[in-house]
């Protein structure tokens, strides 16, 4: 009888344990790769359009730190809604709709809000240039000319879905060539952002992927 009684107990603690493991596996997942987004999430980022090291942005329960100069912080989710970006010496409302994907350009006193479709093709890579130069018509060509993506406006965007390769882009105001662009590889089902900064006579390009 003492027999069955232990086999019983024994039976119950390795039933109890099979049962904890994928919760445990769960929090397991959830501490390496970060909590996944509830379906219909909101996404922002912030790009620091200044020389400023160390930029921090906070919103709602989300810190956004160590942000370099002339490049951006990760994504983070939020429920979609109404809420109060603070970023450097800058605060500013801003509304977040269902599974768009936010850009917010800050620099010393002002913050730009742009709106991403979510990009999902893993068999090319999606190029964004973002122009942040007022008056200005930027393009992105191959160096021999070819263009890319053209005539993006300022404080505004232009998307194009493009091949896995690494390659030099040249920059153009207009007709006029102002810039070499550093090399990037780009690697399908991936976004590779070029934010245009700085001024007309000295742009400043920077690469930042997702």
């Amino acid at each position: 009888m003492k027999r069955q009684t232990l086999q019983m107990l024994l039976a119950l603690i390795l039933i109890s344990a099979g049962a904890a493991l994928p919760a445990r596996a769960h929090a397991d997942d959830e501490g390496v790769y970060g909590p996944a987004a509830p379906p219909g999430s909101a996404f922002i980022r912030v790009f620091n359009d200044s020389a400023a090291p160390d930029f921090e942005a906070k919103i709602a329960d989300k810190v956004l730190n160590e942000i370099p100069a002339y490049g951006a912080s990760d994504f983070v989710f939020l429920p979609p809604g109404k809420y109060t970006l603070n970023a450097g010496r800058v605060s500013q409302s801003v509304t977040l709709k269902p599974a768009r994907f936010y850009t917010a350009v800050v620099d010393d006193h002002s913050l730009r809000l742009l709106d991403n479709d979510k990009y999902a093709n893993h068999l090319k890579a999606q190029l964004i240039v973002y122009n942040m130069i007022e008056g200005t018509t930027m393009s992105l060509k191959m160096p021999d000319g070819r263009p890319v993506i053209e005539n993006v406006a300022a404080n505004a965007f232009g998307v194009r879905e493009v091949n896995a390769v690494k390659v030099n882009f040249a920059l153009y105001n207009g007709p006029t060539k102002v810039a070499d662009v550093r090399p990037e590889s780009l690697e399908r089902g991936h976004v590779f952002s070029l934010f245009v900064t700085g001024n007309k006579d000295q742009p400043v390009t920077s690469w930042v992927m997702n």
